[in-house]
């Protein structure tokens, strides 16, 4: 009997040695390369239903660092446009540190397909640059929002669309001519949807803290940075409003690992029904 006690711990000390060793190797090497398609259903029902279906392609925190870097974001692009949004978004954060290889990146955004606009907002990488940054994402066929609203029309109908910058306020933005439309904000740090919720949104996409590097069930992101302490991972929803935060596309110097947290492609599809 002991012998056989003695086997079994012997055989458990070696699966957590090897689950340990794979997961240090998975989280390190494969992790922070690869890339999933996550797809996501919006109810509300003041979406004007001319937008049924409408599919937004959500991107964030690319944190360019290198030239493979930049090879990777051409598959990334690929990707996007295999699926055939109606328009797409850039959360915040092009690059790591300083910009580079400029116009091959400015080349490959432009390359980027959507039919109803390509839209931005800056993250706090991104402000540490702000013209350089601001330049290549308009060069690259993106206009950047800075704490503005455009309204956006599909089917003759339209919705409002927010771009903030470090902010959560968007009540100088609304007024009499957006007041009543559904309203979609756009912000990196997903934390300001305690103040946009708020304000009578519907959707409010963030990324920032990158999904919270590791993902446990019952937990959430282990991970939290400033103004994504609150809201880290996945779906949140609040008076009414709701929150996607995306996990981003990489990972950032002095973080380089992702476990159970893959980077993602966002696709965000319109439904006109009640908030679920």
């Amino acid at each position: 009997m002991r012998k056989k006690l003695r086997t079994i711990k012997i055989l458990l000390l070696v699966i957590i040695i090897i689950g340990g060793g794979f997961g240090y190797y998975y989280s390190h090497y494969i992790a922070p390369n690869n890339y999933t398609v996550k797809k996501t259903t919006i109810n509300n029902s003041n979406l004007p239903k001319e937008f049924e279906n409408f599919e937004i392609g959500f991107i964030s925190d690319i944190n360019l660092k290198n030239s493979s870097d930049i090879t990777r974001l051409e598959k990334i692009i690929t990707s996007l446009n295999k699926q055939h949004v109606d328009m797409v978004i850039f959360g915040g954060d092009l690059y790591s540190n300083t910009p580079f290889d400029n116009e091959k990146v400015i080349k490959i955004l432009s390359n980027i397909k959507s039919s109803y606009g390509k839209f931005a907002v800056l993250g706090e990488k991104d402000l540490a640059s702000l013209n350089d940054v601001t330049n290549i994402l308009n060069e690259g066929g993106f206009e950047v929002l800075h704490n503005e609203y455009r309204p956006i029309y599909f089917n003759n109908a339209a919705i409002a669309l927010f771009g903030l910058e470090g902010t959560g306020d968007i009540s100088g933005l609304i007024n009499e001519n957006n007041q009543d439309f559904y309203k979609l904000v756009v912000v990196h740090e997903p934390d300001y949807f305690t103040a946009t919720s708020k304000s009578n949104i519907a959707l409010q996409l963030s990324g920032h803290t990158m999904g919270g590097y590791i993902y446990l069930p019952g937990i959430g992101g282990l991970l939290k940075k400033n103004n994504g302490s609150r809201y880290v991972h996945g779906y949140h929803s609040k008076n009414k409003s709701q929150l996607v935060i995306s996990n981003g596309l990489s990972t950032e110097e002095g973080f380089e690992y992702k476990l159970f947290c893959p980077n993602q492609i966002n696709i965000i599809t319109l439904k006109k029904g009640n908030l679920k």
